[in-house]
């Protein structure tokens, strides 16, 4: 059965007060920022739960054999909407617990697109619209070691394809270098929007 808001927020709380300390020092070794993890920790939004895989490792259920760190998974206006369960020893496997979750950081693609309307409305044809950025992050602990100043896609799927495509031409994807091409030919759909390799590391080691 599909779980509900109140029921994944009771999950997490429980996730949240079984999360060790050992596992916070883990996130901070692999170099989480330690004001995103105070933050998570803080609002209930970081915990450690066993959980069981679907079969093709896309969703999970409470229970099971399996540990994973475990977050929330919120929309712009804060609301819980999905529980993504992560693996420690592997960056790039997580499963979420009803699939609505496409994203962490939803908070800063509204920013984004507030900072894209207001570049716009300030413009003159004197002065061209500001540049605007939004970095994303290849997964979610790279996500956490920038404090979540940015967005990790979560579900490569028509949400978030819609939603980036959507963004148009006065935002600027920024990624990590080697992966703009990929994006560009996920996002092909009139050519928006622009694609470029950040300059900076990647936000946790590897």
């Amino acid at each position: 059965m599909r779980p509900g808001a109140d029921d994944m927020a009771c999950e997490l709380l429980s996730a949240a007060a079984a999360m060790p300390w050992a596992a916070v020092q883990m996130l901070q070794g692999m170099g989480a920022d330690r004001h995103l993890i105070a933050r998570l920790s803080g609002a209930g939004d970081l915990g450690v739960a066993r959980v069981e895989l679907s079969g093709n490792g896309a969703t999970w259920t409470p229970g099971g054999a399996t540990q994973r760190l475990l977050i929330g998974v919120r929309d712009a206006d804060g609301e819980l909407i999905d529980v993504a369960a992560l693996a420690s020893h592997c960056r790039d496997e997580w499963a979420l617990r009803t699939g609505d979750g496409w994203a962490l950081g939803l908070d800063m693609l509204a920013q984004a697109e507030q900072a894209r309307d207001e570049a716009q409305a300030a413009a003159s044809p004197a002065k061209p619209p500001r540049a605007v950025r939004l970095r994303l992050f290849a997964d979610p602990f790279d996500w956490m070691g920038a404090g979540g100043a940015g967005l990790c896609v979560l579900d490569w799927g028509l949400p978030a394809l819609t939603a980036l495509r959507a963004l148009g031409e006065r935002v600027t994807l920024t990624v990590e270098a080697g992966a703009q091409e990929r994006l560009r030919q996920l996002l092909a759909h009139g050519g928006l929007p622009r694609v470029e390799a950040a300059h900076q590391a990647r936000g946790l080691a590897a």
